[in-house]
């Protein structure tokens, strides 16, 4: 039985360093010397047929573990001011963000997080305040309702910060000039109505961005903008495409760890993730060809 594992064992292992490879080639490792950035997208009690979830247990465990770590949380004005001031003391910060901006989500997070005063911070699709995620596919779930302007002016109050994860949740790369800036600019304008407090960053749909999509986030008014995984070297910081690691229904603890860690497997976990995102395009490729099969 053995002797017809190893010659899979080692293809395993040649896969492995082979990846290893490439990354180092076209990645490599981000600077030391600036917070760490999780991106969370659903918590759930329900099982989700999909890999951008995971429940409150699992959630609540990283947490737990990363504080048992040594790591401070810290919110979105610490982060733009490590931003400005880069520094290996910030190693051991985390800032936690969650994009879409789900109801039962955000609910549940701050069910975990606000006893322990952990700060949060939510990019909303602010067409979509208190309706359901037309925008993503359904995969056979039932649809996820957005926070509400009430519900967020509620939070805001509360400490929780708000960002813009644009206006439609398009594929900002495939937006026209116009249609892109207003986008950017309705969001922005929405969520400080609902608000009262300036929308300082942006996280770009699907991660997707490109040169005129970082120009038009840059003339929106916003200081920053979040990728997940941006393009080339992750020893470059830009600004406007900023790196996060997403946190996936497959990652168990250890995994969320070695994202912050960097450790040996570092590499091959963020390449991992890189193939998950890259599929993401998937979803406004699919949404189109539906609604043109629809009319």
């Amino acid at each position: 039985m053995m002797a017809h594992m190893w010659p899979v064992l080692g293809f395993l292992l040649a896969a492995g360093l082979l990846l290893q490879v490439i990354w180092r080639v076209r990645h490599g490792y981000p600077p030391d010397n600036l917070p760490r950035v999780l991106c969370f997208h659903k918590i759930s009690t329900r099982f989700l047929f999909e890999g951008t979830w995971t429940t409150p247990a699992h959630f609540e465990s990283i947490i737990r573990s990363l504080g048992e770590r040594g790591y401070r949380f810290i919110d979105e004005a610490a982060y733009l001011a490590a931003l400005e001031r880069p520094s290996s003391a910030t190693a051991k910060q985390v800032f936690l963000t969650f994009d879409d901006g789900y109801a039962e989500t955000i609910e549940i997070a701050l069910r975990i997080l606000a006893p322990q005063k952990i700060p949060f911070h939510v990019f909303l699709v602010s067409d979509y305040a208190g309706r359901e995620n037309a925008w993503e596919l359904s995969l056979g779930r039932p649809a996820l309702r957005h926070l509400t302007w009430e519900r967020v002016r509620e939070l805001s109050v509360a400490g929780v910060t708000f960002g813009s994860h644009t206006a439609s949740h398009a594929d900002a790369t495939r937006l026209s000039e116009a249609a892109l800036h207003d986008d950017f600019q309705r969001s922005r304008r929405d969520i400080e109505a609902a608000t009262g407090r300036a929308v300082r960053t942006l996280s770009y749909p699907f991660g997707r961005y490109n040169a005129r999509v970082e120009a038009a986030a840059q003339a929106a008014g916003f200081e920053a903008a979040f990728s997940l995984y941006p393009k080339g070297k992750n020893a470059r910081v830009d600004r406007y495409a900023l790196r996060r690691d997403a946190v996936y229904v497959i990652d168990p603890v250890a995994t969320v760890k070695c994202k912050l860690e960097r450790n040996a497997f570092y590499g091959l976990e963020e390449m991992k993730c890189r193939a998950i995102n890259a599929v993401a395009v998937l979803t406004p490729l699919l949404k189109s060809s539906n609604a043109r099969e629809s009319r």
